[in-house]
């Protein structure tokens, strides 16, 4: 029998500041357990303006769905890094004041450790009477904008405030960047950035209850960001409260329908609360949405086709699992598994 999720941790080596990132399920083998890996790759690049300057920027790396991976500033030369990812597409954004926001697409390749580049020259904006709309980092929001109803401008102190709580989490000082964040809402009491931020620490420190407050308080600043929703929706899964998270998941795949780890975790609630079938269309949608970062999709697929009888699907759960993750150091122990599954197939 396969356990539900793991912690899903709001950060990862390159810390990101709201985002939800899936941690290695387990599955008990004998007296032993399994752990999904994570395959380790690496995307880097270089900013420079038109003129092959390089330009000083926060790079920000996503996943399908929108999903914030990490965010890192460029250094001197304008170089940057994002380590230990997980294989499957992701898209490089950068937006500096004065150039055109720019995305490229990069892939970390399962059965390669080549290491995918990824340069941008940057390109003035034009010049005309209406400024851009601000942007603010760290929601799915801050990568579509709607020139027609442009985000609130926030207070600058704010913003300072939110950007130095971001650096604090890139280093690991978490306790620093809750101060940061916090004295950025004293500022803004509305700014949801801040309060998914602090929502997504908390998660981390298993602080379910702050964590709650933080996240409602988001949804309530900014009722159509679908990320507050699935964060809470994980936060009440944690807490075992399965039809609280099924609800709001549910709210937050309808206002990020793209979201393979939305539809993981609804997947997963409804297994935990015996609805079989809802869980296994919902892994399913997960690993389409995802093939390469939700192979773990499939061992929670297991799990359901165990739980029907179905163990002939199950095992066919297991052998994508393996395919996806052929160099798993558990990978002996799975086969173990799925062997003992083929020796006593379904009736």
């Amino acid at each position: 029998m396969f356990t539900g999720p793991a912690s899903v941790r709001s950060h990862h080596r390159c810390h990101r500041p709201i985002r939800i990132l899936l941690t290695a399920l387990l599955l008990a083998a004998g007296a032993g357990s399994i752990r999904a890996q994570q395959v380790s790759g690496t995307i880097a690049g270089q900013v420079v303006d038109s003129r092959g300057n390089p330009v000083h920027v926060l790079v920000k790396l996503v996943s399908m769905g929108e999903v914030l991976v990490g965010e890192v500033y460029t250094d001197s030369t304008g170089a940057f890094t994002f380590s230990d990812l997980q294989a499957g597409l992701y898209y490089v954004d950068v937006q500096a004041d004065g150039y055109e926001p720019a995305r490229r697409k990069a892939q970390v390749d399962a059965r390669s450790s080549i290491q995918s580049q990824v340069n941008f020259a940057l390109e003035p904006l034009p010049t005309g009477p209406r400024a851009p709309a601000q942007i603010i980092p760290g929601s799915p929001g801050s990568y579509k904008v709607d020139a027609s109803h442009p985000q609130r401008s926030f207070d600058a102190k704010a913003l300072r405030e939110f950007e130095k709580g971001n650096r604090k989490k890139v280093d690991g000082d978490l306790d620093s960047a809750v101060a940061h964040y916090e004295r950025a809402l004293l500022s803004e009491p509305d700014f949801y950035p801040a309060l998914n931020n602090l929502g997504a620490i908390y998660e981390g420190r298993k602080d379910y209850q702050r964590a709650e407050a933080a996240f409602l308080k988001s949804i309530a600043y900014s009722p159509e960001d679908g990320e507050a929703y699935i964060n809470l929706g994980h936060v009440f899964y944690e807490e075992g409260q399965y039809p609280k998270a099924i609800t709001r998941l549910n709210e937050g795949i309808k206002r990020s329908p793209d979201s393979a780890v939305a539809y993981f975790l609804l997947g997963s609630a409804c297994l935990k609360s015996g609805e079989l079938d809802r869980a296994e269309s919902n892994l399913k949608q997960a690993a389409r949405l995802d093939p390469a970062g939700m192979a773990s999709a499939h061992l929670q697929l297991a799990n359901v086709y165990l739980k029907k009888g179905e163990r002939d699907a199950a095992g066919l759960q297991l052998q994508s699992y393996l395919d996806a993750r052929p160099s798993d150091p558990q990978a002996p122990a799975i086969k173990r598994t799925l062997a003992s599954i083929r020796a006593h197939p379904s009736n």
